[in-house]
């Protein structure tokens, strides 16, 4: 005798994956973005986050963004536009 086991919810798709963004080679010049989503402390790490990029890459230029968890399509898109690489914070 041979069971078969079904899954009630059906067959489930995974989402389609995406390649990670290529990495910048060099930070020099470069416009960085840091993000954070107001989780508590997440400010104080990208402060020295920011601290210790000026000091390694002093002709970098830094740019501070805040919003919810979720950046949403118009967030992304403006830092997407703003900046070369992007560094995104969460506190706890």
């Amino acid at each position: 005798m041979t069971l078969e086991v079904l899954n009630p919810r059906g067959e489930i798709m995974p989402p389609p994956t995406l390649a990670p963004a290529p990495r910048v080679a060099d930070l020099a010049g470069k416009k960085i973005g840091i993000y954070w989503n107001h989780k508590a402390g997440g400010n104080l790490f990208l402060d020295v986050i920011e601290k210790l990029l000026k000091e390694k890459y002093p002709t970098a230029i830094l740019s501070r963004y805040d919003g919810p968890f979720d950046l949403g399509e118009a967030m992304a898109a403006k830092v997407s536009r703003e900046a070369d690489a992007f560094i995104y914070g969460v506190g706890d």
